[in-house]
């Protein structure tokens, strides 16, 4: 088995460990641009209800990756069909991970040459100003997520 075919198993084997109910990074693959990426639970704090970057928010993002985070969470809260969740199953045997995770990707039926992982900065943070109470409402639609 190749490496970069390994490193897929690997990355989905990840999402394939953590339990169901755990949100504080969840996996996604977007096949509009055959990528495999994930959102943080900070990565909607930094969002307003309009799910732009709030002005009370800064964050360690650059730009570019700020505005992918942004139009992924867009795309995943208007129900974009290309962007498919990898399950979270609290798996914990490393045969039946393997083995979930190589069903996932051949269930992609994409080549391999076509895939890529996201990578993300090392070290990011979004900070609030919690003294702006207007833009930090409670009445984000998102946050119905982590109630």
């Amino acid at each position: 088995m190749d490496d970069k075919r390994e490193r897929f198993i690997n990355w989905i084997g990840v999402s394939l460990s953590l339990p169901e109910d755990r949100l504080t990074e969840i996996f996604y693959f977007d096949k509009k641009t055959n990528l495999f990426f994930t959102i943080h639970v900070a990565d909607y704090f930094m969002l307003n209800e309009d799910f732009e970057v709030d002005e009370a928010v800064t964050t360690s993002y650059n730009k570019k990756t700020e505005d992918e985070i942004v139009t992924w969470i867009k795309r995943i809260e208007n129900e974009d069909k290309q962007i498919i969740r990898v399950p979270q199953k609290g798996l914990t045997d490393k045969t039946l991970k393997r083995i979930e995770a190589k069903n996932f990707l051949n269930g992609l039926s994409i080549e391999m040459d076509e895939l890529q992982i996201w990578e993300i900065e090392e070290s990011t943070s979004v900070k609030i100003d919690l003294t702006k109470e207007q833009q930090n409402s409670p009445d984000k639609k998102w946050w119905e997520l982590w109630k």
